[in-house]
């Protein structure tokens, strides 16, 4: 299973912002390339002006440039692959579209969806850790799809601190609890969005943000604590940063695992629905099934 990533940094601002941005993109870089073994031409990270010369960036963050990086992502990734997507500086919200403020014109949420669409892998991670950030979940939200945010609203506009939490979620052992390798994306949520309550608790400030995941298509996200009751999470906690390198043995297998694995979080999601014994009956088959399946994908069965 080939996996991508595009790390996008906006505008910071001031050189203050700026220099968080480059800490940001080149920790992020440095995670996908090193601790989660992403091939270095499968991750690419553009940034302003000012970031430019950094030797990780591959360009200029405008919407051209943007564009022209999905375009060739459309050729290249097929129903096998997942894609990465994480925004790091600053977001608007004018009341109706949210935009990330890039050179030049920004890319508003519609913009992304339209993007994201182009390209049709196995799943998608888009992250966006900016300002206003919220109505990018109602804008991208789509089967197999994962959407976090770090706000609950477009007006939650104050410089948000989600990205400092996720990035360490990203390096930090801390964050991988089921000890598996690497982080699942359920797991660095929990981490960042817990780390983030706990800074303003710590300062004892109002939380201006809350950090936001949907990962059932239904275009509504849920913060943290809600995650259990409102069937979302499940995608996630099966989705991880990571894939070792031997699964590329049983590259053949890899499609039936997404489809065990979108069953699991389907069932998870209309457990209410169902009779308890039911339920977990489906729950177990489906399980055993994803349990077989990856013991042959391990020993190199095709």
């Amino acid at each position: 299973m080939a996996q991508y990533a595009l790390i996008v940094g906006g505008l910071g601002g001031s050189p203050s912002q700026t220099e968080a941005i480059r800490s940001h993109l080149h920790d992020t870089y440095t995670a996908f390339v090193e601790d989660f073994r992403f091939p270095l031409d499968n991750v690419t990270v553009l940034a302003e002006h000012a970031i430019e010369k950094e030797p990780f960036v591959a360009g200029i963050s405008t919407a051209e440039a943007v564009r022209a990086h999905f375009e060739v992502l459309s050729r290249k990734v097929g129903p096998d692959n997942r894609i990465f997507v994480v925004l790091f500086g600053h977001g608007s919200y004018d009341g109706t579209r949210a935009h990330f403020n890039i050179p030049r014109r920004d890319l508003s949420d519609l913009d992304w969806a339209a993007l994201v669409d182009s390209v049709r892998p196995a799943r998608v991670i888009f992250i966006n850790t900016t300002s206003a950030s919220a109505p990018f979940i109602d804008a991208l939200s789509a089967p197999n799809r994962i959407v976090i945010t770090a706000t609950r609203t477009g007006t939650q506009r104050n410089q948000t601190v989600f990205p400092r939490f996720l990035v360490e979620a990203l390096r930090s052992p801390a964050a991988d609890m089921d000890k598996s390798g690497s982080p699942s994306v359920r797991e660095a949520f929990y981490f960042a969005a817990l780390r983030t309550a706990e800074s303003f608790d710590t300062a004892g400030h109002l939380a201006t943000e809350h950090a936001l995941l949907d990962d059932n298509g239904d275009g509504v996200g849920h913060r943290l604590e809600d995650l259990k009751e409102a069937g979302d999470g499940n995608l996630a906690a099966m989705t991880h940063f990571w894939q070792p390198t031997r699964v590329v043995v049983g590259a053949s297998l890899l499609p039936d695992k997404s489809a065990i694995e979108r069953d699991i979080a389907t069932l998870m999601e209309r457990k209410e629905t169902l009779a308890k014994d039911a339920y977990y009956e489906q729950l177990e088959r489906l399980f055993v099934a994803l349990a077989r399946l990856n013991d042959r994908i391990e020993s190199g069965q095709r």
